[in-house]
C-alpha cells in the first residue's frame, strides 16, 4: 500500500521553488541564520533527497533550483527545507520562521533552466543587495550540474 505522500515517477522533473519567511520577517539577514539554512540545504542535497543546481538566501525568502530525487515529491523537499531548517534553528530562533506555503514552477527545458538559474543569481542586485553572499555562485563546486532530463 503506497502512503498519500509517495510519488511516483517516471522521469525526473527539476523545480524553481521560493518559499518565503513568515511575514517577511527578514530572519536570514543574520549571517548565522542564513549559514544554517545553507548547511540545511546541502545536507539534504548531500543525502539524495534532491539534486541542487542553483539558490540564493535572501533577508526575507530563498530561491532554490532542484531536481528532487525519483522518490521524493516536490513537496517533501520543501518540508525537508523548511522543517529540517526549524528543527536546527529552534534554540535561536523561537516561534514561526516561515510563510504556510510556497512557490513553484517546473522548469520545462534548458532555456528556462538557465532562464530560472539566471534569476536566482541575479536575484541579490535586482533587489539591491549586491554585495550579498549567499548566493550559489560561491558554492559552484558543490552544485549538481545541468540536469539530463533537460536537452542542453
Amino acid at each position: 500500500m503506497l502512503s498519500c505522500m509517495t510519488t511516483i515517477r517516471q522521469k525526473p522533473n527539476t523545480y524553481a521553488i521560493t518559499i518565503s519567511t513568515f511575514q517577511q520577517h527578514r530572519h536570514f539577514q543574520r549571517t548565522a541564520n542564513a549559514d544554517l539554512f545553507i548547511a540545511t540545504l546541502f545536507r539534504y542535497r548531500d543525502q539524495g533527497r534532491f539534486q541542487l543546481h542553483a539558490f540564493v538566501v535572501m533577508p526575507d525568502h530563498v530561491h532554490v533550483l532542484i531536481t528532487p530525487s525519483i522518490d521524493q515529491s516536490t513537496a517533501r523537499c520543501v518540508q525537508f527545507l523548511k522543517g529540517g531548517y526549524s528543527f536546527v534553528a529552534r534554540d535561536q530562533s523561537p516561534g514561526e520562521i516561515w510563510h504556510s506555503s510556497h512557490h513553484e514552477h517546473r522548469v520545462r527545458d534548458a532555456e528556462d533552466f538557465r532562464n530560472q538559474r539566471q534569476y536566482i543569481a541575479s536575484n541579490p542586485s535586482r533587489k539591491s543587495y549586491s554585495e550579498y553572499l549567499h548566493v550559489h555562485t560561491n558554492y559552484e563546486d558543490r552544485l549538481d550540474q545541468h540536469p539530463h532530463h533537460l536537452a542542453n
